[in-house]
């Protein structure tokens, strides 16, 4: 296990029960005594479990906004061995993967676990979203399912489907009232995304290859930008749908 700190993001809309997710994270998944840091966005509407979530003791908050691709923050004062980002709601996942990992870098952080949060009623409601939650699962270790009153069993295993029959790594778990099953396994760091953007691998020399690289040496589709500086593969804007 890495000694340096880990980082997590927990991507999904307003509404989501991301932060019910986040408390029972850490009171379940975490000894009491395990140092976390967790970077709650400006601007975003205050939830209940806010209170619950900074009222522990091993929990120090800092507010956080995304400045393009950059992370701007207030004094961090705890040295911590984990730190969650609560990606902002409205914003674009390849923004907050890309801000993220610089910031990790930068501070000798390691990802441990990026998280996304699917608000199911939402997105049968709103099906032009899905191209949305498809970045974010594109880089997520684990999907959870949340907020599933009145959608029934044939579109959750639907869900599923769409991405198990594409050979998707990633872990989906059902949300029950804000509780998640067995969190410390959804806090192990082992990489289970299609993303290879996070991992570490051995430099190797590109003229090894005559034609194509592999695939770890490929821009990851969602970061990968034209000479116009745009996203080669543009995400829609979520809050045209919120």
């Amino acid at each position: 296990m890495s000694e340096k700190p880990l980082v997590y993001i927990v991507f999904g809309i307003p509404g989501s029960e991301r932060r019910a997710v986040i408390f029972d994270l850490i009171d379940g998944g975490l000894e009491k005594d395990s140092q976390v840091l967790y970077f709650r966005p400006e601007g975003e509407v205050a939830s209940a479990f806010d209170e619950q979530i900074e009222a522990k003791d091993n929990v120090n908050t800092v507010r956080w906004k995304l400045a393009k691709t950059k992370i701007s923050h207030g004094p961090m004062t705890a040295t911590p061995e984990k730190i969650i980002f609560l990606a902002p709601g409205g914003s674009d996942p390849s923004d907050i993967a890309e801000a993220v990992r610089g910031w990790s870098r930068h501070n000798a952080c390691q990802i441990g676990r990026l998280i996304t949060v699917v608000n199911c009623f939402f997105l049968k409601a709103n099906e032009q979203a899905l191209s949305w939650f498809d970045a974010c699962i594109h880089f997520s270790d684990t999907v959870l399912l949340a907020r599933r009153e009145g959608v029934d069993n044939k579109w959750i295993k639907s869900f599923e489907k769409r991405y198990t029959k594409h050979r998707f790594p990633c872990h989906f778990s059902l949300v029950k009232k804000g509780r998640v099953n067995n969190p410390p396994e959804i806090l192990y760091p082992e990489a289970r995304r299609v993303s290879l953007y996070f991992d570490a691998f051995i430099p190797i020399e590109e003229d090894e290859f005559e034609d194509d690289l592999p695939e770890d040496q490929k821009p990851d589709k969602y970061i990968e930008r034209l000479q116009s500086g745009q996203r080669a593969c543009p995400i829609p804007d979520i809050r045209k749908f919120l």
